[in-house]
């Protein structure tokens, strides 16, 4: 009877993969504070909204949307419903053309997508966007640590 091993290189990617997936579970005894919370005396009109869809296996999801407050800033506003896994303490949030990888749209062109911040829980939150938010269709969860997307939302 012969034994079957997996190849050197499916356990070297393997081996990559799980590392870079780790970096991204990898827990935190900090108690994170929201990105932040919605400024006093501003009133906010909503432009977009979207509701987040899980990816890369990682339980993501609840509402989103950008918005233009009365201080003439746009905004990423999470709703409370909002949750994903934040075992590294945080997630990178971008705006973006599509709901493709981040490294991938980086890659083909560097001006489709755009960093808007750094969150650290689930929950009501806000972001602000430097510049505008026109031309960008996705808001992206992105595991920096990893190159991985957690979750987006198409913006309509």
């Amino acid at each position: 009877m012969k034994k079957h091993f997996p190849s050197r290189l499916g356990l070297a990617l393997l081996a990559v993969g799980s590392l870079a997936l780790a970096s991204c579970n990898k827990r935190t005894d900090a108690s994170p504070a929201p990105a932040s919370a919605a400024p006093a005396g501003i009133t906010y009109s909503t432009l977009r909204q979207g509701t987040v869809s899980a990816q890369g296996g990682v339980s993501s999801g609840g509402g989103v949307a950008l918005v233009k407050g009365s201080d003439g800033n746009e905004y990423v506003q999470f709703k409370t419903d909002f949750h994903s896994d934040f075992h590294t303490g945080s997630l990178g949030i971008y705006l973006a053309k599509s709901s493709d990888l981040i490294k991938n749209q980086r890659a083909a062109d560097p001006a489709s997508v755009v960093r808007v911040g750094t969150i650290t829980q689930s929950g009501a939150q806000q972001l602000a966007v430097a510049g505008m938010s026109a031309g960008f269709s996705h808001l992206i969860l992105h595991c920096d640590a990893a190159q991985y997307n957690f979750g987006a939302a198409t913006l309509q």
